[in-house]
């Protein structure tokens, strides 16, 4: 721009402040702000592949989302902990996905989904020979189980008495649970069933005892978040239930992970559980 060498100082501020101001009016609407995007490795939903890519079920559902907002913002694969704690101090944050608890919900965090449905039980390997019908058994017994680090089913174990094995990621706590480091697993039946065959293990090296509790997980959005930001994201969510999307993530999550999903709009995908495969005593 030679034309602007002839113009005083002042008059070339006055033109760039002019020139900044019209290209953030023109903008597009959602797109001063970002969501920062964070993920940990709890497959099927969410974990990295053989060449460290972020992807499992609720990893699909975030790309199509960004795909209709036109988003590129990469998805980050940190330690939950880490990623809440992110999520807990800064605003327009995305951390998935997560269990919708009162806590969280007083803490101020939103949630879009739900996303995946899960079914959380305790395993122990298939020679256990104690027997368990609660968490008081669990106490009684003094039995040590393991659970994902700053989880919430490492704080509900805590809050029965048990002893737990704060561990990094499932595959950890698998791993832990067969070598007879430990005598439980808490962990979901879709979980357990992908950990399992990624580790090259028989379905049947595992116990299922009972089922605490299912809960829908979601995408939890950080306290502070722009409004707008959020409501895109929320309609964005709810028009993909309108096309054939959660169709065809059924049919190729079923036949990638080799275990029959389902998928209801009011619970989010699941695994069928006539076709669990594990030992039940």
């Amino acid at each position: 721009m030679r034309w602007l060498a002839g113009l005083s100082s002042r008059a070339i501020l006055l033109y760039c402040t002019a020139f900044l101001s019209a290209a953030v009016l023109g903008a597009a609407p959602g797109s001063a702000q970002e969501f920062r995007l964070i993920t940990s490795p709890w497959p099927p939903s969410n974990y990295l592949d053989e060449e460290g890519r972020p992807t499992g079920l609720s990893v699909a559902v975030v790309e199509a989302i960004k795909h209709r907002l036109g988003v590129d913002t990469p998805i980050e694969v940190l330690p939950w902990a880490r990623g809440y704690v992110i999520a807990e101090q800064n605003p327009n944050v995305m951390l998935f996905t997560a269990g919708r608890t009162d806590e969280r919900v007083a803490a101020g965090f939103e949630f879009i989904g739900p996303i995946v449905m899960w079914r959380h039980v305790l395993l122990s390997r298939s020679d256990a020979t104690f027997e368990i019908s609660d968490l008081e058994d669990v106490w009684m017994q003094d039995l040590t189980a393991a659970a994902v680090r700053g989880s919430w089913q490492a704080k509900l174990l805590q809050s029965a008495g048990v002893d737990v094995v704060e561990t990094d990621d499932q595959a950890m706590s698998a791993r832990m649970l067969l070598a007879g480091r430990i005598d439980l697993w808490f962990t979901s039946s879709l979980q357990a069933s992908v950990v399992l065959r990624d580790l090259n293990e028989p379905q049947n090296a595992v116990v299922e005892h009972f089922t605490i509790r299912k809960s829908p997980s979601y995408l939890m959005i950080s306290k502070g978040t722009d409004p707008a930001l959020l409501a895109e994201w929320r309609g964005a969510f709810q028009a993909l239930k309108s096309t054939g999307f959660y169709d065809e993530l059924v049919e190729l999550w079923s036949a990638r992970l080799g275990i029959p999903l389902g998928h209801d709009p009011d619970q989010g995908t699941f695994a069928k559980p006539q076709n669990i495969s594990f030992v039940i005593p």
